[in-house]
């Protein structure tokens, strides 16, 4: 679905020529991640049972979590290893120490040493920069999958609540490709990105619906009260 969506985006957006077909970094994931929302929810209503239906949200919480948190987490790792790249060459140990400085500043201390991380240890973690092809090959992306992850949130809230005209305004959206900023794009759905509350709403119209959902079921099945 992740993949599938980028080749839709990119067979609309061709028409705009091969200099401005590519679609900025702010829209570069909407069309995969509103991709895998599809198909999400479309499994999610062939569910057979309570308990796989819970099983799906927690998956997809999990996700969520991982592209807006994590994602997010690799960028501030980005941010200072290019900093501290400016004053000279870095070593790997000093990579390691970047790494692990970003991944406690978004997850919080361990969860054995009595903090609130969901990780319960962070041993063997400091070498895990290293996996994420990312870095070397197209620095500072990362944050588009955080980006598009609450956009994408939004955009299928703006489906559930204004169905009518909305494929036409999603196709015109990918279409577009990079002639058109991230508030432009949006506009048509009358979504306002430069507001103070859009990012507090995407939160709570994404990850907060699914999370209440999960519980709803939850208590349903009688694993929380």
């Amino acid at each position: 679905a992740h993949e599938s969506g980028h080749g839709v985006h990119d067979i609309l957006a061709y028409q705009q020529g091969y200099l401005q077909y590519h679609p900025p970094l702010t829209l570069a994931e909407t069309a995969s991640i509103f991709g895998e929302m599809i198909v999400f929810r479309d499994l999610l209503a062939q569910s057979s049972s309570k308990e796989e239906e819970l099983t799906l949200l927690m998956s997809k919480i999990d996700d969520v979590v991982n592209s807006v948190v994590r994602q997010c987490s690799f960028d501030r790792f980005e941010e200072l290893v290019h900093t501290a790249r400016e004053k000279g060459e870095l070593s790997a140990d000093e990579l390691d120490e970047y790494w692990m400085s970003a991944l406690r500043e978004y997850y919080g201390k361990e969860g054995d040493a009595g903090g609130d991380s969901p990780f319960d240890s962070y041993e063997n973690t400091s070498h895990l920069w290293s996996y994420v092809p990312h870095f070397h090959h197209v620095p500072f992306y990362v944050y588009s999958y955080a980006f598009a992850d609450l956009v994408v949130g939004t955009l299928y809230n703006n489906f559930l609540t204004n169905k009518e005209g909305f494929e036409g305004r999603l196709l015109a959206l990918l279409s577009a490709g990079g002639t058109k900023d991230f508030a432009d794009a949006l506009g048509p759905f009358g979504l306002d990105p430069t507001s103070s509350t859009f990012w507090t709403e995407a939160l709570t119209a994404h990850l907060g619906e699914l999370v209440n959902e999960a519980e709803k079921i939850a208590k349903e099945l009688g694993y929380v009260e």
